[in-house]
């Protein structure tokens, strides 16, 4: 016997449709703006069909947040055995480049110190085998992983703000290359 169907997928609704709706509310209105109901009534469907997929706002917006990390392309493992440093670096530049591209989640990912979804972690592990690889103790690479991620979202945030800052802001391409440059006194530092 077939278990009974949730609200959400008698509306013939799925996961990705759920975030997607919530990644175009998020894109309109802003975290402030993202609840259910809003959600809903961009899907059209009643409130109570979000809840076949989230329960409850702060899933939604953790899911989201994941969501994003997809964007971030992971290193194939030949990469990671060739060059587990360059490995490091690749994935951190992308979630540099995933962050600023959603400028407006950055606060979200600063309280939430990142985020803990599956790729997140998918991310995590990718980036502690790497470490590994290049001659960390699992505690070492814990740590060197961690000040990689508060490297790198607060260097998005910082690099993402409004257009028309004031004369003597450094431009995205010097923020940018800034970060790489602080990036690979990072990665000099771990690899001695």
């Amino acid at each position: 016997m077939a278990r009974p169907r949730g609200p959400g997928e008698r509306a013939g609704l799925d996961t990705d449709q759920v975030l997607a709706a919530a990644r175009d509310v998020l894109r309109d209105s802003g975290v402030s703006g993202l609840s259910l109901r809003a959600v809903a009534r961009r899907l059209g469907v009643a409130p109570n069909a979000i809840y076949s997929h989230v329960g409850s706002r702060d899933e939604l917006l953790d899911a989201v947040l994941d969501d994003v990390l997809a964007e971030v392309r992971l290193p194939f493992a030949g990469e990671v055995a060739r060059d587990p440093l360059g490995a490091v670096r690749a994935i951190m530049l992308a979630s540099y480049d995933v962050l600023l591209r959603h400028p407006g989640l950055m606060p979200s990912y600063l309280d939430r110190q990142g985020s803990r979804g599956v790729q997140a972690q998918q991310l995590g592990v990718v980036t502690l085998e790497a470490l590994g690889r290049a001659g960390l103790t699992e505690p070492a690479a814990r740590e060197a992983m961690r000040v990689l991620i508060v490297n790198t979202i607060g260097f998005a945030a910082f690099s993402a703000r409004p257009t028309g800052s004031p004369p003597g802001v450094m431009s995205a391409v010097e923020l940018r290359a800034n970060f790489l440059r602080g990036l690979d006194w990072l990665l000099d530092g771990i690899a001695r």
